[in-house]
């Protein structure tokens, strides 16, 4: 009966060979798990049992326990269907999205492109852009934000890159500052919003500023100026060069400014954003998409354009700002109607008076601030 009950029970554990278990010395153990579901940090597992612990010399235990990551099973990337046309932006473009349903992994097939655009002609007028600058990029509802609280505004650190190439011209160039230097007035928060506060580096924006042409010229940088007026005097004074138009240098020197020597604030507690204004594509294409990707990786690209594109060089000037396009890219025909923006937003600020600007989550910044100092 003994003989019968041990044999049962190595064949419920898998093991079929009865003299082993009643004869070696050594450990046995039980077949591998099925591997667990992965965890948050993109792990599995799976486990053994000791159905015998090993006497007399005999062979050790093996390895009980193993864990592999995720990337080693091999998934395939899946998305959603296609959304329908969204509204004319842009240069008179319609994009539609789709969702990543299941990233890829391992030696999965990689994410098709989930982004979408196409030209329909009809360019949106000076307001419906107006309105697209004020909720996108001046976002006075706050719905942006690298906080935790849903809701709630967030500080930037803005990078403005002014183009000072021959086409745009002197008076056009000047123009162009002024209508910016307004615009950037009107971000958040109220009543001066570069002018430093005394009581933390992350209640106010900060910003600087390029100018290109044949070369790069560094206007600016984050911490050398610490109020609103100050900072749009500056973009007001800058010099024009009326060169070429080598936007690829302007890229990369760009990146380089995202730096804490050059003012750059906690990319975790600000957000890090470009805007361009420019009139005509590049001197070298190629170049130029290389470096704009790798300013993508370090800032929110904005793109506010004007004058007259081919098909080629609206598609160059697109690839400039970040996904999603929609939200990222405002064409007007003309500097005047650049002004006639400007006045939009400046109204509709003037009228929402105190409610313009969202919160700002100071406390989550405080907190986040007391963590580092403490780490």
């Amino acid at each position: 009966m003994t003989f019968l009950c041990a044999q049962i029970m190595l064949i419920f554990f898998g093991v079929t060979a009865v003299q082993p278990f009643l004869f070696n010395k050594g450990c046995l153990v039980t077949s591998w798990s099925n591997w667990s579901e992965t965890n948050s940090y993109g792990i599995q597992t799976r486990t053994r049992q000791i159905m015998r612990f090993p006497s007399d010399g005999g062979q050790p235990c093996p390895v009980l326990f193993e864990e592999r990551v995720q990337s080693e099973v091999d998934v395939d990337c899946q998305v959603s269907q296609w959304s329908a046309w969204g509204e004319n932006f842009g240069f008179g473009q319609q994009s539609r999205i789709r969702n990543i349903t299941q990233r890829p992994e391992g030696a999965g097939a990689k994410c098709p492109e989930i982004e979408d655009a196409r030209y329909t002609g009809k360019v949106p007028s000076v307001n419906a852009t107006a309105k697209t600058v004020q909720s996108k990029f001046i976002r006075p509802t706050g719905n942006y934000s690298v906080r935790r609280q849903a809701g709630t505004g967030s500080v930037r650190d803005l990078l403005l890159i002014m183009d000072s190439s021959g086409s745009i011209g002197l008076k056009g160039f000047k123009k162009a500052n002024t209508e910016i230097s307004r615009l950037i007035g009107l971000l958040c928060p109220l009543n001066g919003p570069f002018d430093k506060r005394p009581t933390s580096l992350y209640q106010h924006n900060q910003a600087a500023m390029l100018t290109f042409s044949t070369n790069v010229y560094q206007n600016f940088e984050f911490d050398d100026h610490s109020t609103t007026y100050d900072i749009q005097q500056a973009i007001a004074d800058a010099n024009y060069y009326g060169r070429r138009t080598d936007t690829a240098s302007a890229f990369r020197q760009a990146v380089s400014l995202y730096q804490t020597n050059k003012g750059a604030r906690d990319k975790s507690l600000v957000k890090r954003e470009v805007l361009i204004l420019t009139d005509g594509h590049s001197n070298n294409p190629a170049q130029t998409l290389a470096a704009v990707k790798e300013l993508h990786k370090v800032a929110d690209v904005y793109g506010l354009m004007t004058g007259t594109f081919t098909k080629e060089g609206m598609d160059e000037i697109t690839s400039y700002v970040s996904s999603p396009v929609n939200k990222h890219l405002f064409y007007v025909k003309d500097l005047q109607e650049l002004t006639s923006l400007v006045d939009f937003v400046e109204d509709a600020k003037k009228e929402a008076g105190q409610n313009w600007c969202a919160p700002f989550d100071v406390k989550y910044v405080e907190h986040v601030l007391v963590y580092i100092s403490r780490t």
